[in-house]
């Protein structure tokens, strides 16, 4: 199903959608003045997803043009400085981005209690202690009876950095830390799938499609597409509303937008590098 046109003419629909709700809500983010600013969360959230949906466009994305004035040196190194202030749950995809800023390598980081992401978006090296460290994370069972939305916004994040957003494959020290990990995300998908929630389902299409890229995630993402709102927005939790949303929907969109770009596209193809914070 993943591969007739009709679907996925349906998917980049949904995408286009959602885009312009996107740019819309950039529009209304304040000039940002000051590291402490709150608004940068959301502008790190939105230059990693734009990166990941160039990447796997092979050309620039819609959503990378809106956020482009946005994301200026000026912008990376206030939010560098600002990691020093804020703790890790206020920054989810701040390693993420530290991986796309040349200027992070620069600026010899050192943050008072870095996560196992954050250690692997500074390293550009495979064979370092840190990657191995990101392997045996993802081989950790994460026992049902304690997981939560965090714990898999943590495995997503890992992952994907494991894989450099899907721009190359990981060598991963042991060849059964793939399948283990491509279980795990089934799992994971699964739990998403039971609770309502949406931001980690599409999580882990995406991640699902980063270990198989031939994976069909059609039947994950159905519950995702339903439940797009007529603003193009995506809510937090599975299910049908005509209601329009603010800002609090901006990560459950923004997930959304990079599992349907991975479910039409399927593969990276922009060359490496690619770095929208040099500019």
């Amino acid at each position: 199903m993943s591969r007739d046109p009709a679907y996925k003419q349906l998917l980049t629909l949904i995408n286009a959608r959602s885009q312009q709700w996107l740019r819309n809500q950039i529009e209304l983010l304040p000039l940002l003045s000051e590291p402490a600013d709150p608004h940068l969360p959301d502008l790190a959230d939105i230059a990693v997803a734009a990166h990941i949906c160039t990447g796997l466009r092979g050309s620039p994305a819609p959503l990378q043009t809106f956020i482009r004035s946005r994301v200026t040196p000026d912008f990376t190194r206030d939010f560098i400085a600002s990691l020093r202030e804020r703790s890790q749950a206020d920054f989810r995809s701040g390693a993420a981005l530290l991986c796309l800023s040349p200027q992070a390598g620069t600026m010899r980081i050192s943050l008072p209690a870095m996560s196992p992401s954050e250690r692997l978006a500074l390293s550009s090296d495979p064979n370092t202690a840190f990657f191995a460290e990101a392997e045996a994370a993802l081989r950790s069972p994460i026992p049902e009876e304690r997981l939560t939305e965090q714990d898999i916004d943590g495995y997503a994040h890992v992952l994907m950095l494991c894989y450099r957003f899907g721009a190359e494959r990981p060598r991963f020290a042991d060849v059964r830390t793939y399948g283990e990990a491509f279980a795990t995300c089934l799992r994971l998908a699964d739990w998403a799938a039971r609770k309502g929630l949406l931001m980690p389902l599409a999580q882990m299409c995406y991640c699902l499609c980063l270990i198989d890229p031939d994976h069909d995630v059609a039947p994950l993402l159905a519950d995702v597409i339903a439940s797009q709102r007529p603003d193009g927005s995506f809510p937090a939790r599975i299910g049908f509303g005509t209601a329009d949303q603010d800002r609090a929907a901006l990560r459950p969109t923004l997930a959304a937008l990079v599992a349907l770009h991975m479910a039409v596209h399927r593969r990276w193809h922009n060359p490496r590098p690619s770095l929208p914070l040099a500019a």
